[in-house]
């Protein structure tokens, strides 16, 4: 069974259970974060499998078509390939439009610009393939090459320039590790050198875990329970330098510097567990201290980092699948995460996305679900 799939059913599973975790979130304090209730988008319902699938990562945001308003992509799991819907500019989207029709099984995605002409473009993953969509600057697509893989516990990309010669590179999950994608400049990759782990990765984020200039990776390790660091060599491999445990089946790892020392942390989304759990950072590839949030969501999902309350201090949005909330972290600047509050949104969220959707100046938050829907979390810090 599909490791995705397994944990879903595991977790639906538990929600009887684990109603006692469901406890009322913390009163808000002056100048705390805040969200407006959720404005919801529908898809139309063309796509009845709506909903990023299998990935830690299946939905992202950028201005696809130009016209100034930030669009968002998601992966539609079961349809035939990703889905586009334009930003108007205030929080809402139109119905979606289908990327490429490519078949099912694409969970993930990643967007950068791949052929180096300004446009954003997008990569989706499924279980046997990697595919490169190039943008035509208007919200169109050409359907790129098609490159052969196979997934990791989850289906995971992210887009990077790892070897440092101005190209953007692709690194995807594969069952033994990362797989690094090395970008040619016009939107063709070609296969370089792969980071293995003792295990089964379920998730990978990139960031500054040294004082180096290149870029590092972090893996969450599903058989040991552990994040590893490993250093970028600039060439597109990386070389493994510690590692820290995390929580029960960690869905997501994402990289942000909580403590405000100029080195990236780790901030996770612990599924069976029910945790988020922070790992500060000792500069020299391990970590030196972690920082646990029990009971902080029902189904920890996926987790984006953010400063929502522009006080310097980076913050955190999770979603909790089984309750249909996103839960909302308050940074505190020291490493350490407090829960401030829990908002509604479409059933099922995924994998939230931070960016300034209105454009107020203040990063908002939007999650797509299973309910042909993607909802909007105004900031009203």
């Amino acid at each position: 069974m599909h490791a995705r799939v397994f944990r879903r059913l595991f977790l639906t599973s538990a929600l009887a259970s684990a109603a006692v975790l469901a406890l009322p979130s913390a009163a808000w304090a002056a100048g705390a974060i805040n969200f407006a209730p959720a404005v919801n988008s529908p898809s139309g319902g063309s796509f009845p499998s709506w909903g990023p699938g299998p990935a830690p990562s299946g939905m992202v945001a950028a201005d696809f078509d130009g016209d100034g308003n930030l669009d968002i992509a998601v992966a539609d799991f079961q349809g035939a390939g990703p889905v586009l819907m334009k930003g108007k500019g205030d929080g809402t989207f139109a119905t979606g439009t289908r990327i490429g029709s490519v078949g099912n099984g694409f969970g993930a995605l990643a967007v950068g610009d791949l052929n180096g002409d300004g446009k954003p473009d997008l990569v989706a993953q499924s279980w046997t393939q990697i595919v490169v969509f190039l943008n035509n600057g208007d919200g169109t697509f050409k359907v790129g090459q098609t490159y052969t893989t196979v997934e990791g516990a989850q289906q995971e990309l992210t887009v990077a320039d790892v070897n440092g010669d101005g190209k953007a590179d692709v690194l995807s999950l594969l069952p033994t590790g990362v797989q690094t994608w090395i970008g040619k400049g016009d939107g063709t990759l070609s296969a370089g050198p792969v980071t293995t782990i003792a295990g089964t990765p379920a998730a990978f984020t990139t960031g500054k875990f040294h004082a180096g200039g290149k870029i590092d990776m972090a893996v969450n390790n599903d058989v040991t329970q552990q994040v590893e660091v490993f250093f970028g060599n600039g060439d597109g491999s990386f070389t493994r330098k510690g590692a820290s445990t995390s929580g029960l089946i960690t869905e997501d790892v994402r990289a942000a510097d909580f403590d405000g020392d100029g080195i990236d942390d780790i901030v996770t989304a612990d599924s069976f567990s029910f945790s988020t759990t922070v790992l500060i950072s000792d500069g020299q590839g391990g970590f030196k201290k972690t920082n646990r949030i029990n009971l902080s969501g029902l189904g920890p999902d996926s987790i984006a980092v953010g400063d929502f309350n522009h006080d310097g201090k980076m913050d955190a949005a999770m979603s909790a699948v089984l309750n249909s909330k996103i839960v909302i972290f308050t940074g505190n600047g020291d490493g350490t995460l407090t829960k401030t509050g829990e908002f509604d949104v479409t059933t099922q969220p995924q994998t939230p996305v931070v960016a300034d959707f209105n454009k107020d100046g203040k990063p908002d938050v939007a999650v797509a679900g299973d309910a042909n829907a993607v909802s909007f979390l105004k900031n009203i810090s």
